[in-house]
Protein backbone atom coordinates (compact mmCIF):
# COMPACT_ATOMS: atom_id res chain seq x y z
CA UNK A 1 0.00 0.00 0.00
CA UNK A 2 2.88 2.40 1.15
CA UNK A 3 4.37 2.02 -2.54
CA UNK A 4 1.46 2.78 -4.06
CA UNK A 5 1.08 5.78 -2.46
CA UNK A 6 4.80 6.30 -3.57
CA UNK A 7 4.20 6.00 -7.25
CA UNK A 8 1.01 7.86 -6.74
CA UNK A 9 2.36 11.20 -5.41
CA UNK A 10 4.96 11.88 -8.44
CA UNK A 11 2.39 11.50 -10.77
CA UNK A 12 -0.05 13.67 -9.36
CA UNK A 13 3.08 16.68 -9.27
CA UNK A 14 3.67 15.77 -12.57
CA UNK A 15 -0.54 16.68 -13.45
CA UNK A 16 0.14 19.35 -11.52
CA UNK A 17 3.02 20.85 -12.95
CA UNK A 18 1.86 19.73 -16.57
CA UNK A 19 0.00 22.46 -17.58
CA UNK A 20 2.51 24.79 -17.37
CA UNK A 21 5.11 24.77 -20.12
CA UNK A 22 8.46 26.33 -18.49
CA UNK A 23 10.00 27.09 -21.85
CA UNK A 24 6.73 29.89 -22.38
CA UNK A 25 7.15 30.95 -18.31
CA UNK A 26 10.90 31.60 -19.03
CA UNK A 27 10.86 32.89 -23.32
CA UNK A 28 6.90 34.48 -22.83
CA UNK A 29 6.45 35.68 -18.93
CA UNK A 30 9.83 36.41 -17.05
CA UNK A 31 11.76 39.48 -17.74
CA UNK A 32 8.72 41.13 -19.58
CA UNK A 33 5.50 40.62 -17.31
CA UNK A 34 7.29 39.66 -14.11
CA UNK A 35 10.82 40.65 -12.63
CA UNK A 36 13.48 38.84 -13.76
CA UNK A 37 15.18 38.20 -10.53
CA UNK A 38 12.30 35.97 -9.40
CA UNK A 39 13.00 33.36 -12.14
CA UNK A 40 16.90 33.74 -11.61
CA UNK A 41 15.45 33.07 -7.88
CA UNK A 42 13.28 30.11 -8.82
CA UNK A 43 14.67 28.06 -11.54
CA UNK A 44 18.67 29.06 -10.90
CA UNK A 45 19.16 29.75 -6.90
CA UNK A 46 20.34 33.70 -7.89
CA UNK A 47 19.30 37.21 -6.62
CA UNK A 48 17.42 34.81 -3.81
CA UNK A 49 18.34 37.65 -1.19
CA UNK A 50 17.60 40.46 -3.66
CA UNK A 51 13.97 39.26 -3.13
CA UNK A 52 13.60 38.43 0.18
CA UNK A 53 12.52 34.34 -1.23
CA UNK A 54 13.83 30.77 -0.89
CA UNK A 55 13.90 28.90 -4.28
CA UNK A 56 10.41 27.41 -3.88
CA UNK A 57 9.00 30.30 -2.58
CA UNK A 58 10.14 32.31 -5.82
CA UNK A 59 9.32 29.59 -8.10
CA UNK A 60 5.31 29.47 -6.14
CA UNK A 61 5.54 32.79 -7.17
CA UNK A 62 6.04 32.92 -10.38
CA UNK A 63 3.97 30.37 -11.55
CA UNK A 64 1.17 32.16 -9.55
CA UNK A 65 1.94 35.40 -11.55
CA UNK A 66 2.60 33.15 -14.17
CA UNK A 67 -1.28 31.44 -14.43
CA UNK A 68 -2.59 34.59 -13.08
CA UNK A 69 -1.35 36.49 -16.30
CA UNK A 70 -2.39 33.45 -18.87
CA UNK A 71 -5.83 33.52 -17.26
CA UNK A 72 -6.56 37.04 -17.86
CA UNK A 73 -4.96 36.79 -21.30
CA UNK A 74 -7.58 33.67 -22.51
CA UNK A 75 -10.34 35.71 -20.57
CA UNK A 76 -9.25 39.23 -22.40
CA UNK A 77 -11.97 39.82 -25.01
CA UNK A 78 -11.47 41.91 -28.45
CA UNK A 79 -12.21 45.22 -27.93
CA UNK A 80 -12.25 47.96 -30.70
CA UNK A 81 -11.69 51.52 -29.93
CA UNK A 82 -14.77 53.69 -30.75
CA UNK A 83 -13.87 56.46 -33.67
CA UNK A 84 -15.46 59.08 -31.69
CA UNK A 85 -14.14 58.74 -28.15
CA UNK A 86 -14.53 61.89 -25.85
CA UNK A 87 -10.94 63.18 -25.40
CA UNK A 88 -11.98 63.72 -21.97
CA UNK A 89 -11.95 60.01 -21.20
CA UNK A 90 -8.54 59.02 -22.83
CA UNK A 91 -5.98 59.14 -20.32
CA UNK A 92 -4.76 55.95 -20.47
CA UNK A 93 -6.15 55.02 -24.15
CA UNK A 94 -4.95 52.04 -26.09
CA UNK A 95 -3.77 53.61 -29.40
CA UNK A 96 -1.80 50.84 -30.66
CA UNK A 97 -1.75 46.64 -30.36
CA UNK A 98 0.61 43.84 -30.76
CA UNK A 99 3.35 46.26 -28.71
CA UNK A 100 5.73 44.26 -26.38
CA UNK A 101 7.86 47.00 -25.08
CA UNK A 102 8.02 50.61 -25.08
CA UNK A 103 9.98 51.21 -27.94
CA UNK A 104 7.19 49.74 -29.84
CA UNK A 105 5.05 52.61 -29.34
CA UNK A 106 5.69 55.89 -31.12
CA UNK A 107 4.54 59.03 -29.21
CA UNK A 108 1.31 60.83 -30.20
CA UNK A 109 0.07 64.84 -30.57
CA UNK A 110 -3.33 66.01 -28.46
CA UNK A 111 -2.67 69.75 -30.21
CA UNK A 112 0.33 71.16 -28.83
CA UNK A 113 0.85 68.16 -26.32
CA UNK A 114 3.64 65.69 -27.09
CA UNK A 115 2.65 61.87 -24.97
CA UNK A 116 5.16 59.35 -24.98
CA UNK A 117 3.80 56.10 -25.13
CA UNK A 118 4.42 53.13 -23.06
CA UNK A 119 3.46 49.53 -23.49
CA UNK A 120 0.99 48.02 -21.48
CA UNK A 121 2.54 43.94 -21.83
CA UNK A 122 -0.69 42.77 -20.15
CA UNK A 123 -3.01 44.06 -22.68
CA UNK A 124 -0.11 44.41 -25.70
CA UNK A 125 -1.58 48.19 -26.16
CA UNK A 126 0.54 51.62 -26.18
CA UNK A 127 -0.81 53.88 -23.43
CA UNK A 128 0.10 57.26 -22.33
CA UNK A 129 3.08 58.49 -19.91
CA UNK A 130 4.10 61.41 -19.80
CA UNK A 131 3.36 65.18 -21.53
CA UNK A 132 5.44 67.67 -23.38
CA UNK A 133 3.52 70.63 -23.66
CA UNK A 134 5.64 71.62 -27.50
CA UNK A 135 4.53 75.49 -26.54
CA UNK A 136 6.53 76.23 -24.19
CA UNK A 137 10.06 75.55 -26.27
CA UNK A 138 10.37 78.57 -27.92
CA UNK A 139 12.89 79.22 -30.37
CA UNK A 140 13.87 83.03 -30.73
CA UNK A 141 15.29 84.88 -34.06
CA UNK A 142 16.65 88.53 -32.95
CA UNK A 143 13.77 90.11 -31.04
CA UNK A 144 11.03 87.40 -32.81
CA UNK A 145 10.24 84.68 -30.55
CA UNK A 146 8.11 81.52 -31.78
CA UNK A 147 6.54 78.81 -29.55
CA UNK A 148 7.07 75.19 -30.91
CA UNK A 149 3.71 72.53 -31.94
CA UNK A 150 3.57 69.33 -31.72
CA UNK A 151 3.35 67.97 -34.97
CA UNK A 152 3.94 63.92 -36.06
CA UNK A 153 4.64 63.03 -32.39
CA UNK A 154 7.66 65.83 -32.29
CA UNK A 155 8.01 69.04 -30.85
CA UNK A 156 8.93 70.96 -34.07
CA UNK A 157 9.08 74.30 -35.56
CA UNK A 158 5.67 76.55 -36.34
CA UNK A 159 6.54 76.88 -39.63
CA UNK A 160 2.91 78.95 -40.34
CA UNK A 161 3.71 81.53 -37.82
CA UNK A 162 6.98 82.19 -39.05
CA UNK A 163 5.61 82.62 -42.58
CA UNK A 164 3.22 84.73 -41.18
CA UNK A 165 4.99 86.75 -39.35
CA UNK A 166 7.25 87.20 -42.96
CA UNK A 167 4.14 88.42 -44.97
CA UNK A 168 3.49 91.06 -41.87
CA UNK A 169 7.53 91.91 -42.30
CA UNK A 170 7.30 92.38 -46.12
CA UNK A 171 4.37 94.70 -46.12
CA UNK A 172 5.61 96.91 -43.73
CA UNK A 173 8.89 97.33 -45.33
CA UNK A 174 6.17 98.18 -49.23
CA UNK A 175 4.62 100.65 -46.62
CA UNK A 176 7.17 102.38 -45.04
CA UNK A 177 8.39 102.79 -49.09
CA UNK A 178 5.02 104.33 -50.55
CA UNK A 179 4.98 106.37 -47.22
CA UNK A 180 8.94 107.24 -47.87
CA UNK A 181 8.14 108.07 -51.51
CA UNK A 182 4.97 110.62 -50.69
CA UNK A 183 7.39 112.46 -47.64
CA UNK A 184 10.06 113.03 -49.71
CA UNK A 185 7.73 114.38 -52.83
CA UNK A 186 6.44 116.73 -50.34
CA UNK A 187 10.25 117.45 -49.25
CA UNK A 188 10.74 118.40 -53.05
CA UNK A 189 8.28 120.27 -53.24
CA UNK A 190 8.88 122.34 -50.12
CA UNK A 191 12.45 122.96 -51.14
CA UNK A 192 11.42 124.47 -54.76
CA UNK A 193 8.90 126.73 -52.93
CA UNK A 194 11.68 127.56 -50.54
CA UNK A 195 14.11 128.23 -53.12
CA UNK A 196 11.82 130.37 -55.28
CA UNK A 197 10.88 132.37 -51.86
CA UNK A 198 14.39 133.03 -51.76
CA UNK A 199 14.64 134.50 -54.89
CA UNK A 200 12.07 136.76 -54.06
CA UNK A 201 13.36 137.88 -51.07
CA UNK A 202 16.65 138.55 -52.67
CA UNK A 203 15.57 140.03 -55.95
CA UNK A 204 12.39 141.99 -54.91
CA UNK A 205 9.52 142.17 -57.18
CA UNK A 206 11.19 144.11 -60.19
CA UNK A 207 10.97 141.40 -62.62
CA UNK A 208 7.54 139.44 -61.54
CA UNK A 209 4.65 139.91 -63.02
CA UNK A 210 1.14 139.38 -61.51
CA UNK A 211 0.44 136.23 -62.67
CA UNK A 212 3.87 134.74 -61.60
CA UNK A 213 3.13 136.00 -58.24
CA UNK A 214 -0.58 134.11 -58.77
CA UNK A 215 1.09 131.01 -59.53
CA UNK A 216 3.36 130.91 -56.62
CA UNK A 217 1.12 131.83 -54.13
CA UNK A 218 -1.67 128.60 -56.16
CA UNK A 219 1.95 126.29 -55.47
CA UNK A 220 1.89 126.77 -51.85
CA UNK A 221 -1.64 126.71 -51.46
CA UNK A 222 -1.67 123.19 -53.34
CA UNK A 223 0.95 121.79 -51.14
CA UNK A 224 -1.02 122.79 -47.77
CA UNK A 225 -4.01 121.40 -49.06
CA UNK A 226 -2.19 117.94 -49.63
CA UNK A 227 -0.96 118.41 -45.73
CA UNK A 228 2.78 118.94 -44.19
CA UNK A 229 4.08 117.23 -41.51
CA UNK A 230 4.13 118.19 -37.55
CA UNK A 231 2.65 121.29 -39.16
CA UNK A 232 1.49 123.59 -36.26
CA UNK A 233 -1.87 125.37 -36.53
CA UNK A 234 -0.18 128.27 -36.12
CA UNK A 235 2.27 127.51 -39.04
CA UNK A 236 -0.68 126.69 -41.01
CA UNK A 237 -2.48 129.65 -40.18
CA UNK A 238 0.70 132.14 -40.92
CA UNK A 239 1.06 130.37 -44.48
CA UNK A 240 -2.62 130.94 -44.85
CA UNK A 241 -2.45 134.31 -44.61
CA UNK A 242 0.69 134.56 -46.46
CA UNK A 243 -1.25 133.12 -49.82
CA UNK A 244 -3.99 135.22 -48.84
CA UNK A 245 -1.69 138.66 -48.82
CA UNK A 246 -0.05 137.22 -52.16
CA UNK A 247 -3.03 136.64 -53.80
CA UNK A 248 -4.40 140.18 -52.46
CA UNK A 249 -1.06 141.85 -54.10
CA UNK A 250 -1.94 139.97 -58.16
CA UNK A 251 -4.80 140.16 -58.16
CA UNK A 252 -4.59 144.05 -57.62
CA UNK A 253 -5.92 146.22 -61.20
CA UNK A 254 -4.60 149.42 -60.31
CA UNK A 255 -2.16 151.03 -57.95
CA UNK A 256 -4.50 151.98 -55.41
CA UNK A 257 -5.91 149.01 -55.09
CA UNK A 258 -2.84 147.19 -54.04
CA UNK A 259 -2.93 146.30 -50.72
CA UNK A 260 0.60 144.50 -50.38
CA UNK A 261 2.86 146.97 -50.86
CA UNK A 262 6.57 146.12 -52.60
CA UNK A 263 8.56 146.05 -49.76
CA UNK A 264 5.85 144.32 -47.81
CA UNK A 265 6.11 141.51 -50.42
CA UNK A 266 9.55 141.45 -50.59
CA UNK A 267 9.49 140.46 -46.51
CA UNK A 268 6.49 138.13 -47.07
CA UNK A 269 9.01 136.16 -49.51
CA UNK A 270 11.94 136.01 -46.69
CA UNK A 271 9.36 135.26 -44.40
CA UNK A 272 8.14 132.50 -46.03
CA UNK A 273 11.86 130.83 -47.37
CA UNK A 274 12.93 131.05 -43.63
CA UNK A 275 9.38 129.19 -42.51
CA UNK A 276 9.46 126.30 -45.42
CA UNK A 277 13.28 125.48 -44.03
CA UNK A 278 11.36 125.42 -40.33
CA UNK A 279 9.20 123.09 -41.79
CA UNK A 280 11.94 121.09 -44.11
CA UNK A 281 13.37 120.46 -40.68
CA UNK A 282 10.23 118.95 -39.05
CA UNK A 283 10.03 116.01 -41.65
CA UNK A 284 13.57 115.13 -40.97
CA UNK A 285 12.90 112.71 -37.65
CA UNK A 286 9.93 111.92 -39.37
CA UNK A 287 11.72 110.57 -42.68
CA UNK A 288 14.63 108.69 -39.90
CA UNK A 289 11.59 107.15 -38.16
CA UNK A 290 10.42 105.46 -41.10
CA UNK A 291 14.30 104.56 -42.45
CA UNK A 292 14.44 102.54 -39.30
CA UNK A 293 11.04 101.08 -39.19
CA UNK A 294 11.53 99.90 -42.79
CA UNK A 295 15.43 98.92 -41.83
CA UNK A 296 13.99 96.89 -38.80
CA UNK A 297 11.95 95.00 -40.73
CA UNK A 298 14.38 94.12 -43.48
CA UNK A 299 16.97 93.19 -40.72
CA UNK A 300 14.33 90.90 -39.41
CA UNK A 301 13.29 89.15 -42.35
CA UNK A 302 17.15 88.20 -43.08
CA UNK A 303 17.38 86.45 -39.88
CA UNK A 304 14.19 84.21 -40.09
CA UNK A 305 14.63 80.78 -41.16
Amino acid sequence: MFKKVLLIVPFVLLLLTGCRNISDVKDSFCGIHINYQYCKCAFHNEYCDAIGMSKSEAKNHVYNEYDEWKEKNSEKPEVKKEENEDEDDIDNEEVGDDCKYDSDCDPICEGDIKWKMGCNPREGVCIKTFDTDCSSEIETFAELNFSKVCNAGECVRDENSINQKKTELENLKNEMSDELKALNAKRDDLKNLMLDANKSCINGIADMTNLAIFEFSTRIASLMAGGLPDLASASLDYVNDAIGKINAYASSETPEEVKLKPHEYIKLNCDLYHHFIDILASTDQELDDILEKANTADEQLELLP
